[in-house]
């Protein structure tokens, strides 16, 4: 029953995610419904159908695991350039969002080691905690050096660098956990 319940939070978290791509639009509040319509949908349509098609084929595992490291590639890809959507409204040009690409890789990268730490030794957990808590303040840090010149505001700059991070956050789990799962 508690799995039943974590999956479907999970579920939630990931229509939310993918629901805060609309709110790069022009209209905010529709833009964010829309896209959280659009993909409660599919979601759902794909649930159905594999629902409906699981009990009369057996699908080959070796299918299956390429269909999951696919995926799983496919939604880091996404986390990766996540940042470049978030921005796209104040037109970067291209080094600035080259930059964006390599330190979204590095923050990743950066976060992954910092779990492989804390689900190691007693003072490797303590060196992993902070090296999460530096990498949550890079957010703040470019987002009050550099977008507060494309911004309104420094609230904009650093609403939209968080919104960013989070779905970064989000899809490259996502696609971590699709793409080494294990049956």
């Amino acid at each position: 029953m508690l799995k039943k319940i974590i999956n479907i939070i999970g579920w939630i978290v990931v229509l939310l995610a993918f629901g805060a791509l609309g709110l790069n639009s022009d209209d905010k509040t529709f833009g964010f419904f829309l896209y959280l319509g659009f993909f409660a949908i599919v979601f759902g349509l794909v649930y159905l159908y594999l629902k409906k098609h699981h009990r009369k084929t057996e699908s080959d595992p070796k299918v299956v695991a390429l269909i999951r490291k696919i995926s799983g590639i496919v939604l880091f890809i996404i986390a990766i350039f996540s940042p470049i959507v978030a921005f796209k409204k104040i037109q970067l040009p291209f080094l600035p969002n080259f930059l964006i690409v390599v330190t979204t890789l590095l923050l990743v990268g950066a976060g992954v080691y910092s779990i492989i730490l804390i689900n190691s030794e007693k003072l490797k957990k303590i060196l992993g905690y902070l090296l999460l808590i530096a990498i949550s303040a890079v957010p703040a840090i470019f987002a009050t050096t550099y977008l507060t010149q494309f911004f309104p505001n420094a609230y904009n700059a650093l609403g939209t660098s968080y919104w960013a991070i989070v779905v970064v956050a989000i899809f490259s789990w996502w696609s971590f956990s699709i793409f080494f799962k294990k049956e």
